[in-house]
């Protein structure tokens, strides 16, 4: 019983990134990242969070930023496990589950005032992590494994089941941070984004049946009979030593043991199944990131850097949860996690940017860039976390005329996850994304960019503890528009 709850309530943590990044890391700060995410050298306004060293090579004035973007995003789960035939829905032993996550509005603003040739400053709003729910209507696989595994160990052939488990995530980020150039060519940036985080979890799991009655019922009564057979078992014993009859004695002990064992995990059982098993958790909490970037331009060339350091989150929980498993919650740390008053952590990750752009033409420019993750380093997260993230990007824009810009480009992320890292609802596969876009200039001061990026995930194959084999997979498609405002 406790590594059903062990495990249900890591899996309950259903909602991460809706953009690749590292661990509660969204990349996607503004949408002109969707129609060319090399943005780590830029020189614009989304500079603001891919390039603030950047910022000061802007003309001199206010600049300003506004963006939409809306994501769509699934996580499926293709399984088999010879325990499913027991499920009573008839379905046999391999299934698909799927997570659907929303994310109809992600909102960012990016301002930045260039004062003269030496100051700028800047200032943005974004949900640098999460941003949307995450639902799995039928529930996740590791319940399936669990319930039909305890049912088979108490003498039972079939269940049932009826689960549901949704998780949101908002990590809304807060910068402002100021630009110095040492030198015509050479800025630096300092700045700091203070991080809210809003959690919500919401799951049931409920009708459970055993042999086709309630599973409280059918445990309680096992484990009646279970107590019984031990109680007989031992008083055999007793009389066997009684009579000097030690080997016979032996032989009715152990059968005692066995049936008080019995008895003991079918009454665990039974109050674990004796109600619906539900979680009910808000939590919150509040981190900062220091900021620092470099900005070299070199006319056709402009190279960049920027680096964030980790954020350590400490979320504090409000929950409303079922009373079986707050009474669990005193015992099992996965469970605890999630109590009333408890405290988590939940930090994001530090991050490296490199970039280089290169005006071939005077229309065109090729763009690259490398952004690592520290993942390994930032604590709270349920998974191991093998090795740290890392990705590479390339696009390309051609300014067709004074009025449109079309871009497009490509990003490699590599997670560097086993097959151990691997949860029902937090799992992270490697992906290539490729992105189209372009903008269209109002005039001098006014400019609408548009992008969508489609990711392609990688399978990750591979049989888990509970002898289960599992083909893990993501789709994701992402559109955005932004405006860009020069005063």
């Amino acid at each position: 019983m406790k590594k059903f709850l062990l495990i249900g309530a890591a899996a309950l943590m259903v909602s991460n990134s809706t953009f690749a990044g590292g661990i509660l890391t969204n990349t996607n700060q503004n949408a002109t990242f969707l129609r060319n995410p090399a943005r780590n050298a830029a020189i614009a306004i989304d500079g603001v969070y891919s390039n603030p060293a950047g910022i000061a090579f802007l003309p001199q004035g206010f600049h300003l930023s506004v963006s939409w973007q809306a994501a769509l995003q699934k996580r499926l789960m293709d399984v088999n496990n010879q325990l499913f035939g027991m499920n009573a829905d008839g379905k046999g032993t391999s299934r698909e589950f799927v997570g659907e996550t929303n994310a109809p509005v992600i909102p960012s603003v990016q301002a930045a005032y260039v004062i003269n040739d030496k100051w700028s400053v800047s200032a943005q709003f974004a949900v640098g992590g999460g941003g949307g729910k995450c639902e799995f209507a039928e529930g996740l696989p590791m319940f399936e494994e669990l319930i039909g595994g305890i049912v088979a160990k108490n003498q039972g052939t079939s269940y049932a089941l009826n689960q549901n488990l949704t998780g949101e995530q908002y990590f809304y980020g807060f910068q402002v941070g100021a630009t110095y150039k040492l030198t015509d060519n050479f800025s630096v940036f300092g700045g700091a984004r203070g991080v809210l985080a809003n959690c919500n979890y919401t799951g049931a799991i409920s009708n459970v049946t055993a042999n086709g009655v309630a599973a409280g019922t059918y445990l309680t009564g096992l484990s009646q009979q279970a107590a019984v057979g031990a109680q007989q078992a031992a008083a055999a014993a007793q009389q066997y030593a009684a009579a000097g009859m030690a080997a016979e004695a032996a032989k009715y002990q152990a059968m005692a043991e066995q049936y008080q064992a019995a008895a003991v995990s079918a009454g665990q059982g039974a109050a674990l199944f004796g109600s619906d098993l539900v979680l009910d958790c808000a939590q919150s909490g509040f981190g900062i990131t220091p900021i620092i970037g470099f900005d070299w331009n070199l006319g056709k060339l402009n190279l960049a850097a920027k680096y964030e350091f980790r954020t350590k989150i400490e979320l504090e929980n409000e929950s409303n949860n079922s009373a079986n498993l707050t009474a669990m919650a005193t015992q099992v740390p996965a469970v605890a996690v999630y109590a009333d008053g408890a405290k988590v952590r939940s930090d994001i990750p530090a991050i490296l940017s490199l970039g280089a752009m290169y005006q071939i033409s005077e229309n065109v420019r090729a763009m690259v860039g490398g952004v690592y993750y520290w993942d390994k380093d930032a604590k709270g997260t349920p998974i191991k976390k093998g090795d740290n993230t890392w990705e590479a990007n390339f696009g390309i824009e051609w300014d067709v005329n004074d009025k449109i810009l079309l871009s497009c480009g490509a990003q490699r992320t590599e997670y560097g996850f086993d097959d151990t890292d691997m949860a029902d609802t937090n799992f992270n596969t490697s992906s290539y994304a490729v992105a189209i876009g372009g903008a269209y200039k109002f005039s001098e001061k006014m400019k609408l960019n548009v992008g969508y990026m489609h990711s392609f995930y990688d399978d990750h194959k591979f049989t888990n503890a509970a002898s289960t084999a599992c083909n893990y997979t993501r789709k994701n498609d992402a559109v955005g528009v932004s405006l860009d405002i020069t005063f």
